[in-house]
């Protein structure tokens, strides 16, 4: 039903608000919910039982009610208030006329703020005021503003809606609602907007805590089970043995991890299976999926020949992993090739003709894989590199084309499997929710050669110092990156940018080779000079975020990053794993502008653990801000929090539990 100004007994500018906030219906009203309550059922009666450290509410008299003009001609009235006692305070309110309109002297009235005690008195500014009345609303929920519209109008007009509240409908199976003794979506929405008491509020809260995330969870396994479904007898199924992943283990000049060969098991169980694999590989950077991956492709073009894609953010590292794999495929007698942008027409013309010719086992690119001109001949495997990296549109475009016939072959409806794969540590339970539709592998394992990076907070007056150790790693021919937020120099932002940063190292450093990078420049100056680096040909390379993901170099083992404070932890972990790349010591200096006070980055010195860091990030940000979910099908919640992890593999669980019964 559509919400209008005479239901809400209102005018079109408010009506206008709202359909600009996007609520346009009286359910959008109702869904306006509280993100708090306040707490007026205890009454004091003397200003000598007031806590100045908190709001509450005071009953007292009003002994004088002034009106006057201040020198900015702002009206300000006072209250002269008495207590049961005999003793005073003042009120005072700013622009209020409606004071002195529905208040006066002698008026037995209830003020509700938080005081404060200054000059010898007590006294509150811009408290609510109210008269004595029966049946007053004790508990009161607390709206957020939306539009320049106050929450306190919400709440009145509330009231309005409140015959509605009980035809607004839930999604929770009345099973569960029963099993968990929960009460009805209707009669929990009236309890927020309406409540009794405070358990009252509490209870209806954390009952929708549950049907929220549960909403979450059902459609990420919804639409798990339905792959499963859809893909039936249509999907590859590549049969494991044992004895080749050994030939190849044997092939690889490092042991893998316990970790490692446990993902690797699972994902090799699951492309066994008569439907498509879909799963979800993530934890720090170093931790090796690239190479699970890997050994998963080759199985599956050897064992039953097929062609495998594997899909990257950036050009940097789609190249990056054809370059440093090629000479290992081919010891397998695998033929790969690549597929980016940057491409020459007639080189991708070239490249796309193998790959529908079958000239091509595995192909590494990026979102140029999915332009409706390339065609593979049979793509039965996957993988997407950095997944959370890629736009919601770009990972919809890639479902859409695993899912379209890929040639007028036998094999047109052949659904491949898929892995995802993330670098950005995400507790298991959130993964669940965000990437529900997937299994969820996890590496948390870290090879044994591989030393922690010594992090540390640099002050400005400790730069010299710094300076001079870098000097000393640079002539044990170590090399350096050096991190800025901006390319160029900003008129608004007083940080430092890695074109101006270029220019101040040279000066430091003056006997050493200092470049250039960042993402404006094209995929061929960026390899070039990513190679130029790799051969030590550079000692360092000023860059911005570029070097987040796609940078491999086992010899650069310092990076040091401006204005630190500007990025979050989750980031700088990002940066940090740049270095450390081998089993040589690492560092990683954080530099800050003057501005900077706060303690947030001394968590990086205190752990290597970007899971630890993931969570204090979460804490401050948001799963929104951190993962990127804002670009999904995820929205903001109103009552759950995605880090409440109990209560998501508790839910988790009850809906698999029910969907095994159902389904």
């Amino acid at each position: 039903m559509q919400l209008t100004k005479t239901l809400l007994h209102t005018t079109d500018v408010y009506i206008k608000k709202l359909a600009e906030a996007g609520i346009h219906t009286i359910e959008d009203f109702c869904l306006l919910l509280p993100r708090d309550f306040e707490d007026k059922s205890e009454v004091n009666t003397c200003f000598s039982h007031v806590n100045i450290q908190e709001k509450q509410v005071v009953q007292c008299t009003i002994e004088l009610l002034t009106e006057e003009k201040t020198r900015n001609k702002k009206l300000l009235t006072k209250a002269v208030l008495t207590d049961s006692q005999g003793f005073h305070s003042e009120a005072v309110w700013f622009n209020r006329r409606m004071i002195a309109n529905q208040f006066h002297t002698g008026d037995t009235v209830l003020i509700f703020w938080k005081p404060k005690y200054e000059y010898g008195r007590l006294s509150f500014p811009s408290p609510e005021i109210e008269h004595i009345r029966e049946n007053r609303r004790e508990i009161l929920p607390v709206y957020s503003d939306i539009n320049y519209i106050p929450g306190t109008w919400i709440r009145d007009k509330m009231l309005f809606c409140r015959p509605f509240l009980r035809e607004l409908k839930s999604s929770l199976p009345e099973e569960i609602r029963t099993k968990k003794w929960f009460r009805k979506y209707s009669e929990n929405i009236e309890a927020l907007h309406f409540p009794k008491d405070i358990p009252d509020f509490n209870r209806a809260r954390e009952e929708l805590w549950y049907e929220e995330l549960y909403q979450f969870q059902y459609r990420g396994l919804s639409k798990k089970y339905e792959l499963e479904a859809a893909s039936a007898w249509l999907a590859p199924m590549v049969p494991l043995d044992v004895d080749f992943i050994k030939s190849i283990l044997e092939k690889i000049p490092y042991p893998l991890t316990n970790k490692q060969k446990i993902v690797l098991f699972q994902i090799l169980k699951d492309m066994e299976r008569p439907h498509s694999m879909a799963r979800l590989l993530q934890w720090d950077v170093g931790t090796g999926k690239t190479i699970v991956a890997l050994i998963a492709a080759i199985s599956a073009i050897k064992k039953s020949g097929v062609q495998v894609a594997v899909m990257a953010p950036t050009e940097i590292l789609a190249r990056q992993h054809f370059l440093w794999n090629i000479t290992f495929l081919e010891s397998f007698g695998i033929k790969s090739d690549l597929l980016v942008g940057s491409l020459t027409p007639k080189q991708k013309k070239e490249a796309t003709a193998r790959l529908a010719l079958w000239e091509t086992d595995i192909i590494f690119g990026t979102h140029a894989l999915i332009q409706d001109h390339v065609r593979f001949h049979r793509l039965w495997f996957v993988v997407v590199d950095e997944q959370h990296r890629f736009w919601v549109e770009q990972r919809k475009a890639l479902e859409e084309y695993c899912s379209k016939p890929q040639s007028e072959n036998n094999d047109s409806h052949i659904l491949p499997h898929r892995l995802n794969m993330s670098a950005t540590p995400i507790p298991r339970t959130l993964a669940l929710t965000l990437y529900g539709d997937q299994d969820i592998s996890v590496l948390d394992e870290y090879p044994a050669w591989r030393l922690p990076i010594h992090t540390r907070v640099v002050k400005e007056e400790q730069r010299v110092e710094m300076y001079r150790f870098i000097d000393e790693q640079l002539n044990e021919w170590r090399q350096v990156y050096w991190i800025s937020p901006l390319v160029e120099e900003s008129e608004t932002l007083d940080i430092a940018s890695a074109v101006n940063m270029q220019e101040i190292l040279m000066g430091v450093f003056p006997q050493r080779t200092i470049w250039l990078i960042h993402g404006k420049m094209s995929g061929k100056e960026k390899d070039s000079i990513m190679q130029d680096f790799y051969e030590n040909k550079i000692h360092i390379l000023s860059s911005t975020s570029v070097v987040e993901v796609g940078v491999n170099n086992p010899n650069a083992t310092i990076i040091c990053i401006e204005a630190s404070e500007r990025f979050w932890l989750s980031q700088l972990h990002q940066f940090r794993w740049r270095v450390g790349r081998w089993n040589h010591q690492s560092y990683c200096y954080l530099f800050t502008t003057k501005e900077y006070k706060s303690e947030r980055l001394r968590a990086m010195e205190q752990t290597n653990d970007g899971f630890e860091l993931a969570e204090i990030d979460l804490e401050l940000r948001g799963p929104g801000e951190v993962y990127g979910v804002r670009q999904s099908w995820v929205p903001d919640l109103h009552f759950a929090s995605l880090t409440d992890t109990n209560l998501i593999a508790e839910i988790r669980a009850d809906i698999e539990e029910w969907m095994k019964r159902t389904l």
